[in-house]
């Protein structure tokens, strides 16, 4: 914003500094004060094309320029938060996929203990056998259960990181996008000026 202002000001100063110039020139004559020279300085303004018109539509390009740069940044403070959340919610992920794993653990625990007593109910020696390979089985589907759910929630948590990237991006893009837009009102009121002088 000080880089838009700054250079519109500039420019400013340059006519303003003109003006001005052709004035003392116009009521200095070598050395001399020549009070009949005021109508002059007013002549050399008109001419420069220096006027309330131009004064006010220069402010307008000011004013133009740093409401380019506001929404630019407005609209990257947004992006900027909408990142953010989405940096927050990665944590909140991994603690999800703990909690379904463990949940996982217990419904295993509590299928093979079922089991257990089930054939210990009807006799049957828990150590080979089918209650072996029940246990194998729970065993196994348990672990495809747990790798299937990390793989998840890498998966949840890779997009999250994606997205918080994205809108990072589309942040920088925004501000970039205000800054221009103010360059080119500003270099649209030069034109403007040079297309009158």
């Amino acid at each position: 914003m000080e880089l838009a202002i700054g250079l519109l000001t500039s420019g400013f100063q340059a006519i303003t500094g003109a003006a001005a110039s052709a004035g003392s020139f116009a009521s200095t004559v070598g050395g001399v004060a020549v009070p009949a020279a005021k109508p002059v300085l007013g002549a050399a303004a008109a001419s420069s094309g220096f006027s309330l018109s131009s004064l006010l539509q220069g402010t307008a390009t000011v004013l133009g320029a740093m409401s380019a740069i506001g929404a630019g940044n407005a609209e990257a403070e947004q992006l900027d938060l909408a990142a953010a959340d989405a940096e927050g919610q990665k944590p909140l992920e991994t603690l999800q996929g703990i909690s379904r794993r463990a949940s996982i653990k217990r419904e295993m625990a509590d299928a093979i203990g079922s089991q257990d007593v089930a054939f210990a109910a009807s006799g049957v020696d828990l150590s080979f056998g089918t209650p072996g390979q029940a246990r194998k089985d729970a065993f196994r589907e348990a672990d495809y259960a747990l790798t299937s759910d990390s793989g998840t929630q890498e998966v949840r948590t890779s997009r999250l990181t994606e997205r918080a990237a994205n809108f990072r991006s589309r942040a920088r893009r925004a501000r970039s996008r205000g800054f221009a837009d103010a360059l080119s009102i500003g270099l649209g009121y030069g034109a403007n000026l040079m297309a009158r002088g």
